[in-house]
């Protein structure tokens, strides 16, 4: 998995350098001006789908080894660590599957016209936030203020 987050960083280098070497304030919306973005994201659905694939696979295998192993002494702390590596790639799984609903969301925006353009607000994401966040749907005003909304009033205040 390192190969494939290098490539991904050497993609987003290359559309960062792309990008700022065009006029890109001009055409915002067209086509063209996204294509290094829409192929990033792309490769990015590509590699979700394969994780989450091969998360489902180790699940199904996990489960057929405990019918196997079912008469396999295990401690309590087999079992504790069992559950944390299960919570673990739950998590992991769970944050997969959101990252590719970001990611199909934002090449629908790409089909439809509206890339770039922040949900909120339908003001321009800066080009900066595309580029460091392809699946980007809001401007950085309107995120700060989706994510305090999000934040539970437990984990925003500081004793």
């Amino acid at each position: 998995m390192q190969g494939a987050a290098a490539a991904n960083a050497r993609l987003l280098t290359q559309i960062k350098l792309f990008l700022w070497g065009k006029n890109i304030l001009e055409d915002m919306n067209t086509s063209n001006s996204f294509m290094p973005l829409r192929t990033w994201l792309l490769a990015r659905e590509a590699e979700l789908l394969a994780e989450i694939g091969a998360a489902r696979e180790a699940d199904i295998d996990a489960a057929a080894a405990i019918g196997i192993g079912a008469t396999d002494v295990n401690d309590l702390e087999d079992q504790a660590s069992k559950r944390e590596r299960t919570t673990l790639q739950d998590a992991e799984a769970l944050r997969d599957r959101k990252e590719l609903a970001d990611v199909r969301a934002a090449l629908l925006r790409l089909n439809d016209g509206t890339y770039g353009t922040c949900i909120d607000c339908a003001q321009r994401i800066d080009l900066q936030r595309l580029t460091a966040m392809p699946s980007a749907a809001r401007c950085m005003v309107c995120q700060t203020q989706f994510e305090s909304r999000t934040v539970s009033p437990d984990l925003s205040t500081r004793s």
